[in-house]
């Protein structure tokens, strides 16, 4: 069992690129369990004026998505980058995946705006 854990970029991907994330990550890593925090869900309401607020939580319901409260503890990347030692990070920041990436951990991201890649996983 994988816990993933879920970036801002990666939760508006599906209204913004040509990827199925949640059917490539149950095909690429199955049985696996996603996570993302709630600073990321504030942080989803300020991209375009908004546009992606509503539609990032009804995607977080419709998927089962379970959130994590961080009561606004800092800058959402630095939590994640906190965070990645217990959960492999999904994400398309190309810094904070570079930071991870540093450290050794696990990242997914999107490749070419059309499919999932994984960099340090071992499947």
């Amino acid at each position: 069992m994988r816990k993933i854990l879920l970036d801002t970029n990666f939760l508006v991907a599906p209204f913004q690129m040509n990827v199925s994330i949640f059917r490539e990550m149950d095909e690429k890593f199955p049985g696996n369990e996603l996570y993302t925090l709630d600073d990321v869900l504030e942080e989803a309401k300020s991209i375009e004026s908004g546009r992606y607020g509503g539609l990032v939580h009804k995607l977080v319901d419709s998927q089962d998505i379970e959130v994590l409260e961080t009561k606004g503890e800092g800058i959402v990347d630095d939590l994640i980058y906190d965070l990645s030692d217990e959960f492999l990070v999904a994400t398309n920041d190309r810094e904070l995946k570079n930071k991870i990436l540093d450290e050794g951990r696990p990242v997914i991201y999107i490749r070419g705006s059309s499919h999932l890649a994984a960099e340090n996983l071992e499947l």
